[in-house]
């Protein structure tokens, strides 16, 4: 899929945007602080609509304006839609070709965007629940039965919790909500494996692209529930866990707090691996998703925001010959040395495209 053009209204640092792109790699080159991430977050809710930098959206609205606005023109094929985006302090209300989106995933189907931040060099260091995010959006993203499964999870979950924080915790109702959680938690649990089995199949193609020696990424799953035996060994953990349940008064155990571990070369990255080794297997990881997809037409849209700034000269290069393999690329940078097929001049408050 390809972002044809891209219009902001009062989004971000941006009062007044109209942006056409390449369908191939386009480099946002500007300062510091000139509103290349910005821009790019622009293209990225889209996707799901949400950003990766706040979940206060009343900061996606320029400041001292009421409302914020996004209209982008997506290419599929032969297909192409017009997908509009209006944020208040309020919410957000997405419309399709002038029909309103009512589910997001309806959204999750139409554009698909995969992400490096900076943050995600501590991706494999960092909390358990960075790594849950990276999993559920990008499985999210490919299969929509699994967007609903996190969302009926989330709610049962909610309840429980309420349940156990209660003076006198009903026991018995206790036991319905632990069976619905157990129901919802099978088939995420087979998603989420499923997803990581794939990812390792293409990992060590990725890895030995940005690596300057052949290198071995490999992940790794850690499940809540291990044994085949999924419904049976859950109810058994439950029942185990449930004193420490309620001396918490919050559900302990379960696949929301489940986690995957990155091996280098059959070590925990996260452990032995250096700043730049984290790094590249987190730029690896993030870029993977892209080959899962056969059908060109739905490959995701890549964005790489900051992604040059601490790779070395070798590296870099590396890194510029992958990326003419994928399909349409957002790059952001403060290097003017980097090429693309389309250069955006980013500057306070506008961009403008060279080429």
């Amino acid at each position: 899929m390809i972002i044809t053009r891209l219009e902001l209204r009062n989004f971000r640092s941006y009062p007044c945007l109209n942006l056409d792109f390449s369908e191939k790699n386009n480099i946002l080159v500007g300062k510091n602080g000139a509103g290349k991430t910005n821009l790019v977050e622009g293209i990225y809710l889209l996707s799901l609509c949400k950003s990766w930098r706040s979940g206060d959206i009343r900061t996606l609205i320029r400041q001292g304006e009421e409302s914020a606005f996004i209209r982008a023109y997506v290419r599929e094929g032969e297909m192409s839609r017009k997908l509009e985006i209006l944020i208040t302090p309020k919410g957000k209300k997405i419309s399709l070709n002038d029909k309103p989106v009512k589910r997001l995933s309806e959204l999750s189907k139409l554009v698909n965007v995969t992400l490096f931040s900076p943050e995600d060099v501590n991706l494999f260091k960092g909390s358990p629940s960075s790594r849950r995010n990276f999993l559920d959006v990008s499985i999210s993203k490919e299969l929509t039965p699994y967007l609903s499964l996190i969302g009926r999870y989330g709610k049962i979950l909610q309840e429980r919790n309420m349940a156990l924080k209660s003076p006198s915790p009903d026991k018995t109702y206790l036991e319905v909500l632990t069976n619905q959680l157990i129901d919802v938690s099978e088939p995420i649990t087979h998603y989420r494996h499923e997803y990581l089995t794939r990812l390792n199949k293409i990992l060590d193609g990725v890895a030995n692209a940005l690596y300057e020696n052949d290198r071995s990424l490999r992940l790794i799953y850690k499940p809540f529930i291990k044994e085949n035996d999924f419904k049976e060994m859950a109810s058994k953990l439950y029942r185990k866990n449930l004193d420490n349940d309620l001396l918490h008064k919050m559900t302990m155990i379960g696949v929301h707090r489940e986690d995957f571990s990155l091996l280098l070369d059959g070590n925990d990255v996260a452990l032995y691996g250096s700043q730049g080794e984290n790094r590249l297997a987190a730029i690896a990881l993030k870029i993977a998703p892209y080959f899962l997809i056969e059908e060109k037409e739905k490959k995701p849209i890549t964005i790489l925001d900051d992604v040059y700034s601490e790779l070395d000269d070798k590296h870099s290069l590396r890194l510029t010959k992958l990326l003419k393999n994928l399909g349409q690329v957002f790059v952001t940078t403060a290097d003017y040395s980097i090429k693309g097929d389309a250069i955006i001049d980013v500057s306070k408050e506008s961009a403008t495209r060279r080429k």
